[in-house]
């Protein structure tokens, strides 16, 4: 149960999604949060936000990764106490009040990963939310008469029925949710939601993971539910052209400060968006929606097709790693679908994408930590599909995930020793570990301090250092730059041009896409676990902002 505040609508909105223009006019906001600041330490998570969500439209919160939107949702479910700002529900100041209390007053929620009883049926899902808002007693006689004592009353089972219908699981009614596709699974989270009549929904990143199907048909799902039960809705999502179709008013995070808001128009022809997207100050050409974004021709494929295994350019030698329709499944969800491409030795490759693209997956399925479906990796001429994790470790790959992997009540020399054990011979361990302070000098002068006290850019440094203490042929990175400050990202790219310098071999997946773009050699852009665009990273910024952000900030040129 989320919920954001209420406010005054500024002003008569064209509508996309909810009620008519002007319908709402004039009216309070249904919730509002207003000057919420969050810190964490000395860090500011969210500064001064503002968002208001008015009756019966759906409004839109979006922006890059770390730019604060999960934080702010916490803050309006309940769950974070903001150290200064207020949030209102239906004019009630509602910011210190628990998160069942917020739920009790028509605040719902959904969250990133459906959270479901697996031995439930889906009608279980829609009765318990039911009666937990207008039968609440019966929640505890259940529990001990298993439901025998009495029969549930007319108003719920047609309050059911029809909330079931209007879903279109009727089908799955009596079905347990163990093993239903992620779509499915994600229509049975909103219609608990639903159940329990709430008159304001969070949703948050509702499409993430799902493929372009599923996708239609929830947002097909949510016009109907904004349209006939009046409820208003607060979207949070990666998917931004599902955002600008949905939505009323679409209201941009980056770095915890509110960049922009308006009509998704406005947010469309707003460069600062594009720039924050993009990690960077956008060209003129670029801020002006110029189609002319790169010096050469660009290789473009559509969503869905097939990339040919060598999208990118390389030289006449082996590829250090190659993909060959590589398929990742986890139970009836599909993450990747068919992804093909070749990293040559001593290249950079720049993976970017939306959050649930499927890039974690890919950078995972390489390491060995999850197993494919279908299709070949090849390290070289060693066929590395079936190894488990260990094995490609000792191969020559490693894997940085986006949590820092380091010991932490270990010192900065302690934590290198660990990582180059694996290396025969004492002396080549030791010039190994030599050799991951030269890249990183800002470690050599705290080799005896201990992890933990390092700094958070100190400690990534300290990551990628142990990483490469071992010498490894490839390296998978995944989002290296995550909640670092920008003098941190200089310094840990630094350290990665000089280990390039040594010969490295690098698979990087990254946030910050013009620091990424200026990196590598070539990039691929994923969607919905599909190869979406394939080529060099001097062709890639037009495409990145085609796929990555989605048609409609390309369109707004």
């Amino acid at each position: 149960m989320t919920d954001v505040g209420g406010g005054s609508a500024a002003g008569a909105q064209t509508v996309v999604g909810g009620a008519s223009e002007g319908a709402t006019t004039g009216s309070r906001a249904r919730l509002e949060c207003s000057e919420i600041t969050v810190n964490f330490g000395g860090l500011a998570a969210v500064s001064d936000v503002a968002v208001a969500v008015p009756p019966e439209r759906i409004v839109g919160l979006v922006g890059p990764n770390g730019a604060g939107k999960s934080t702010l949702f916490a803050v309006m479910s309940g769950l974070l106490r903001p150290n200064r700002g207020k949030v209102i529900l239906d004019g009630a100041d509602i910011t210190s009040e628990r998160p069942q209390l917020r739920a009790a007053k028509g605040l719902a929620r959904t969250f990133q990963h459906p959270e479901l009883f697996s031995g439930l049926t889906v009608r279980d899902h829609l009765v318990l939310a039911y009666r937990a808002k207008h039968a609440r007693r019966r929640i505890w006689s259940d529990l001990f008469t298993m439901g025998s004592l009495r029969r549930p009353g007319s108003h719920e089972n047609d309050s059911v029925d029809e909330l079931i219908e209007m879903l279109g699981l009727g089908r799955l009614a009596l079905r347990p949710v163990l093993g239903l596709p992620l779509g499915s699974a994600r229509l049975v989270e909103l219609g608990r939601a639903l159940a329990a009549s709430p008159t304001v929904l969070l949703l948050d990143e509702p499409s993430s993971g799902m493929d372009s199907a599923e996708t239609e048909q929830f947002e097909r799902t949510l016009r109907l539910v904004n349209q006939e039960r009046k409820v208003s809705v607060l979207l949070v999502e990666h998917d931004v052209d599902l955002v600008m179709r949905l939505c009323s008013k679409v209201y941009v995070l980056d770095f915890g400060l509110m960049i922009a808001s308006g009509s998704p128009e406005d947010v469309r022809a707003d460069p600062a968006v594009r720039a924050a997207y993009l990690g960077e100050n956008l060209k003129v050409s670029e801020a002006s929606g110029s189609e002319d974004l790169s010096s050469g021709p660009r290789t473009r494929t559509p969503a869905g097709a097939r990339v040919p295994a060598e999208p990118v350019k390389g030289g006449t030698q082996a590829p250090e790693l190659l993909v060959e329709d590589l398929w990742v499944r986890y139970g009836d969800a599909t993450a990747l679908h068919g992804i093909s491409f070749k990293v040559d030795a001593g290249k950079a490759l720049a993976v970017l994408g939306a959050n649930g693209a499927g890039k974690s997956s890919l950078a995972r399925a390489i390491s060995g930590l999850v197993s494919p479906a279908r299709g070949r990796i090849l390290l070289g001429d060693e066929d590395i599909s079936a190894w488990p994790a260990h094995r490609i470790r000792r191969s020559g790959i490693v894997y940085l995930p986006e949590s820092r992997g380091i010991f932490r009540s270990l010192t900065v020399t302690e934590n290198l020793r660990m990582a180059a054990g694996s290396i025969e011979g004492r002396q080549t361990r030791k010039e190994a570990i030599e050799r991951a302070l030269e890249i990183f000098p800002a470690l050599a002068s705290r080799r005896r301090q201990q992890a933990s006290l390092l700094s958070g850019g100190e400690q990534q440094m300290l990551s990628l250092a142990r990483a490469l203490a071992s010498f490894p042929k490839l390296l998978v990175a995944d989002e290296l730059s995550l909640g670092l400050a920008p003098k941190m990202v200089d310094l840990v790219f630094d350290g990665l041009s000089r280990a390039r310098e040594a010969g490295l071999t690098l698979v990087m997946i990254e946030q910050y896409v013009h620091r990424a773009l200026e990196f590598a050699d070539e990039c691929i852009v994923l969607q919905r676990g599909e190869l979406a665009w394939a080529g060099s990273t001097g062709e890639a910024h037009g495409e990145v902002l085609r796929h990555y952000l989605g048609e409609a900030m390309v369109a707004a040129g």
